[in-house]
């Protein structure tokens, strides 16, 4: 089967004729069982979201459909030859090559038709010259020739990239590097697209407006395999759970899924115990007739008890647990920001005065290359700071968790990691431990390349939770996990007693978490009470002032009034104005 990637804008004409269906009686590698018994029929303009926890084989099954990987058994079937892109891993040819070549690079048609007019031109005086020349044009013209450079710019500016055309692959960042890729395979409209993590490494600004790309402009249908349950519920309509490589399929978006997988959950706990109840009940009847005169009651309530399909007992997804060393804070502040440069050679960004309290939990948002990490790290020390101040407070005990997991030497154990990171423990200890995050004693051994990454960050998190902390700075701390693990880290983190400085892309997580955000935006940080919700009403609505400072007993303000409405105004100030 051939994944061209067409660009003719009229083959949305017949796109609800379309459709792949595959079967796939079961795939191993190595022996182990990765897709049991999946069947699953798409249509061309269907929205899909691929869901399930780290290693069920959500990305083993989008290579199958789209030929990254071949199964023997399978049987395939792409109607009406359906164009396919697929963005998974993030690779270039070159990193020489200027980003905007890179992007050209989608309209491989395109540009062999500029070759061919060239060509065309230049033997327009031979016989039958000028007709050839002009069915080029019309074919160079129907493909959008015209248009395709400000596509390239209107893609490019939405995903925060358009200052990056002229540079070359290998001054960017990955986070950079993402967008890059996930523009090209934008720009390249297939009919139908396949997205393996798009918002890993993206900035907020960029994850909204890949949103509105896919809903308001993308004329086809998708596959998306993403951990943002926000994202998943504004882009897709249909979900296909993927576990223990078996395939169950949801109508609706994530929170739709999540409601119904509860309730599916909740019956067929019910219809177990109640199996297991009338087994009980009638074993006890047959063991109490089987002696008497009344044996052969006893015999035929056996047979008919024997042939009771036996229902498994469903297993819920494992929840890892979270766990803290905290140590107390003893200050009220914890850092003290003044007048300060922040970047690596030639400042990123300004601040010119912030204050860190204990118990905030601050998220810091700005877009990708801004300096978000930069930040962090300079707060640790790691980073000089190129001028001013960072007083940080007397006992405060701070502990890191890098997105690249920088910490971890991949060459040895998960025992000698702990070891080198916190101090000597027993095995028998560690993996009572790492028992809480979902490991077994014989995982303690392993080098640390042998886990997945969604694993690897579980890890991660055993050894900085067990360091005394009042100071916890995150950088991407959901990235890789999975949604009911993501779900327990927020859990713990919002009963966590200590401080939370934390940089996330994942809105529903910074929702659920943050007390205020730090805003990284022309070249200066600005501080904003409340979650990233809050923060988006007050820019749509134009509120630029610092709400904190309310008296819930005073009058309410008449300019919030007039921008929200009363009830709406009502609701923001209880939310954050300050009791005296």
């Amino acid at each position: 089967m051939s994944f061209s990637f067409e660009n003719d804008p009229s083959r949305h004409t017949i796109v609800a004729m379309k459709h792949i269906s595959l079967h796939i009686p079961r795939f191993e590698i190595d022996g182990v069982q990765i897709l049991d018994k999946i069947s699953l029929l798409f249509n061309a303009n269907d929205r899909i979201a691929v869901v399930g926890p780290n290693g069920a084989g959500k990305t083993t099954l989008m290579k199958v459909i789209t030929w990254e990987i071949e199964v023997p058994d399978a049987t395939f079937e792409n109607t009406w030859s359906l164009s396919l892109g697929y963005l998974s891993q993030i690779h270039f040819d070159t990193e020489d090559i200027l980003v905007k070549e890179e992007l050209r690079l989608a309209f491989s048609d395109i540009l062999q038709l500029e070759v061919d007019l060239e060509v065309a031109e230049a033997n327009m005086e031979s016989p039958g010259g000028i007709e050839h020349y002009t069915e080029v044009l019309e074919r160079y013209h129907m493909l959008g020739g015209y248009d395709y450079e400000r596509e390239i710019d209107r893609v490019a500016r939405g995903l925060g990239i358009f200052e990056l055309l002229g540079r070359s692959v290998r001054e960017v960042s990955w986070g950079q590097r993402t967008k890059i890729a996930l523009a090209k395979v934008l720009l390249s409209r297939p009919e139908f697209l396949f997205l393996d993590e798009p918002t890993n490494f993206i900035d907020l600004a960029s994850v909204e407006w890949l949103e509105t790309y896919l809903n308001e402009t993308w004329k086809g249908g998708y596959m998306i395999i993403s951990h943002d349950r926000e994202f998943l519920d504004q882009t897709t309509t249909l979900v296909f759970e993927v576990v223990a490589g078996k395939m169950t399929v949801y109508h609706g978006n994530y929170t739709a899924y999540m409601k119904e997988r509860n309730k599916n959950f909740e019956k067929s706990e019910k219809l177990f115990e109640e199996q297991q109840e009338f087994i009980k009940s009638e074993k006890t009847l047959i063991n109490r007739f089987r002696a008497w005169s009344r044996a052969g009651f006893a015999k035929s309530r056996e047979k008919a008890l024997e042939k009771v399909e036996i229902l498994e007992k469903p297993e819920a997804n494992f929840r890892p647990t979270f766990l803290w060393n905290f140590g107390e804070n003893a200050s009220e502040r914890v850092l003290f920001i003044k007048e300060a440069f922040i970047g690596r050679t030639d400042p990123l960004f300004y601040i010119n005065e912030l204050t860190l309290y204990g118990k905030n939990r601050i998220g810091i948002v700005g877009e990708n290359g801004v300096g978000k990490s930069t930040l962090l790290k300079t707060i640790l020390g790691k980073i000089p700071l190129l001028d001013g101040r960072i007083i940080q407070w007397k006992g405060v005990e701070a502990v890191y968790y890098s997105q690249m997991h920088e910490e971890l030497d991949f060459g040895v154990s998960l025992y000698a990691n702990y070891e080198r990171l916190v101090g000597t423990i027993t095995r028998e200890r560690l993996a009572g431990l790492l028992g809480y995050y979902g490991f077994t004693f014989h995982d303690i051994d392993k080098p640390m390349f042998a886990f997945s990454w969604g694993q690897v960050s579980k890890i991660l998190f055993a050894i900085i939770g067990q360091k005394s902390a009042n100071l916890l700075i995150l950088d991407e701390p959901t990235n890789h996990l999975d949604y009911d693990s993501r779900e327990a880290l927020e859990y713990s983190l919002r009963g966590y007693k200590g401080t939370i400085l934390f940089i996330s892309h994942d809105r529903y997580f910074v929702n659920r978490l943050a007390t205020h955000l730090w805003i990284i935006d022309n070249g200066e940080v600005s501080l904003s009470y409340g979650n990233y919700n809050d923060y988006k009403l007050k820019v749509e609505r134009g509120i630029d002032f610092d709400m904190s400072l309310w008296n819930d007993d005073g009058e309410l303000s008449m300019v919030l009034e007039e921008k929200l409405g009363k009830n709406e105004a009502k609701r923001i100030k209880a939310k954050f104005a300050r009791t005296w």
